[in-house]
């Protein structure tokens, strides 16, 4: 560790593999663009280009390999790299504050992991301070050994030799079963954001087939063709949704959370296992989701707002640490790891009055859109007033779910847009709160309240809508020193 080392040469591949990744989507673009593919109709110029490219991208990625080098020299984690300009990073070990592991495909073969080192300072934009892209495993554990021997002040060596019955010794306070991972992924949104991807897949099918044969000869038996663009848009969504459901499945199999002293350790992933390490005290508080279809089921999800710390593709350091658990359980399961919050509350609600202003918050946009469609899609533009009703509906549940709670040093906010969401804060946690009062609202006496919590670069918001004044200033009196 005190001479510079290599990564291990698995890492020009993952290098290349990353580039190729970054350029797969123009490569796609090229190749089903340029003539028929099924065909063999292809103008190989454009191709052959990007063959010499990806070429290119590999012998970057093995001169990547070559000039990167790490090493632990007066209490610093030192990396060098760079290839015609030598670039070097020294990150203090005080600066630390965790090292996340993960294991891809590429890794568990050779018993490799890479090591991403997040500091304070880490951000979603500068997403970890240092990564060693594929070291051994045992390598990273005396890495580990060593800055926390550092951090600790322990000069005993033999602490880097009893790391290795760490990982065995830690608390395990949750873990998924794959029953509870697959009825996630079942009640979960996520099919929208493969369904682009579907639908790119289908044209190209689509193109390549006889349409026009197949087309005529359906028309002929049914008589109408909006029901193939009904079926094909069928089979599109159960497609995306299928793939959603692997994707959770692969993304959060072997999930469980572990309490080692002041750390909370999450480990994920089935074809690339990930472990990060959330300091104790860096955790700012605690939201509660329960989206439409989980809520009347009974679950929900639990997620860890942090100062910093966490997996880097984790929008503002904001961490499940329980994705899927029932709610009356959430309680027991925090116990352990939040040991100063309460989950007892007794929620204030708003003000009947209030109730108007939700529904029409959540619906006004859709009337207003009713109107246009009614008078130059009619009669079926009618059919927009139903979907009208369904977000004054949500207004509605919205009014129901609203409220607020104060126990001792501790703020509970609920609130819904379509998620329901509980904000659970700690006072010297909260960074500002703040009201708003519009005209409308000044002449019933009601205000809003938002308050916001300290996450990555920016801020997590919560709040709660259209309280009586009385309440608004009462939340606000909490908040203020003395």
């Amino acid at each position: 560790m005190f001479e510079p080392k290599r990564l291990h040469p698995i890492s020009a591949l993952i290098n290349f593999v990353k580039s190729l990744k970054d350029a797969l989507l123009p490569l796609l673009v090229v190749f089903f663009l340029n003539g028929n593919v099924l065909s063999g109709d292809i103008q190989w110029v454009p191709l052959l280009i990007w063959v010499g490219f990806l070429i290119l991208i590999l012998f970057a990625g093995i001169v990547k390999w070559l000039r990167f080098t790490y090493r632990i020299e007066e209490g610093e984690l030192r990396i060098e790299y760079g290839l015609l300009f030598r670039k070097k990073r020294y990150i203090p070990f005080e600066r630390i504050q965790s090292l996340d592991f993960s294991e891809g495909i590429f890794h568990r073969p050779f018993q490799l992991v890479k090591v991403s080192v997040e500091t304070a300072g880490s951000t979603e934009n500068q997403k970890a301070e240092g990564e060693l892209t594929a070291i051994k495993l045992s390598e990273a554990k005396e890495l580990e050994s060593l800055i926390l021997k550092e951090k600790n002040k322990k000069d005993e060596y033999e602490e880097s030799q009893e790391s290795e019955n760490e990982w065995s010794d830690r608390k395990k306070v949750y873990e998924m079963n794959m029953k509870d991972i697959i009825l996630m992924a079942i009640t979960s949104g996520g099919a929208g954001v493969v369904i682009s991807g579907v639908g790119v897949f289908f044209s190209q099918v689509m193109d390549a087939l006889p349409l026009g044969a197949i087309y005529d000869q359906i028309l002929d038996w049914i008589q109408i063709g909006v029901l193939i663009v009904a079926f094909t848009a069928l089979v599109v969504l159960l497609i995306a949704y299928a793939i959603s459901i692997l994707l959770t499945i692969f993304r959060y199999a072997n999930f469980a959370v572990y309490l080692n002293e002041d750390d909370l350790i999450i480990t994920r992933g089935w074809l690339e296992k990930k472990q990060m390490t959330i300091p104790l005290n860096r955790i700012q508080g605690l939201r509660v989701d329960e989206n439409l279809i989980r809520q009347p089921l009974g679950f929900a999800s639990v997620t860890l707002i942090s100062a910093g710390g966490g997996l880097p593709n984790e929008s503002d350091q904001q961490l499940r640490v329980l994705p899927f658990i029932k709610k009356k359980e959430i309680a027991h399961v925090l116990h352990e790891i939040l040991t100063e919050y309460h989950f007892e509350v007794d929620w204030n609600k708003p003000p009947k009055r209030a109730k108007i202003r939700y529904m029409i918050r959540h619906s006004w946009f859709a009337w207003l859109g009713v109107i246009p469609l009614s008078i130059f899609l009619f009669p079926f533009g009618l059919l927009g007033i139903l979907v009208a009703l369904a977000f004054t509906g949500l207004g509605l549940l919205a009014y129901k779910d609203a409220g607020w709670d104060i126990k001792d040093q501790q703020l509970t906010l609920r609130s819904r847009s379509i998620t329901r969401q509980t904000y659970v804060m700690k006072k010297y946690r909260i960074q500002a709160a703040s009201l708003s009062q519009s005209i409308f609202q000044k002449r019933i006496d009601l205000e809003s309240v938002q308050v916001t919590l300290k996450s990555g670069v920016g801020g997590a918001q919560a709040q709660c809508l259209y309280l009586e004044e009385q309440d608004s200033r009462e939340i606000i009196g909490w908040y203020r020193p003395g």
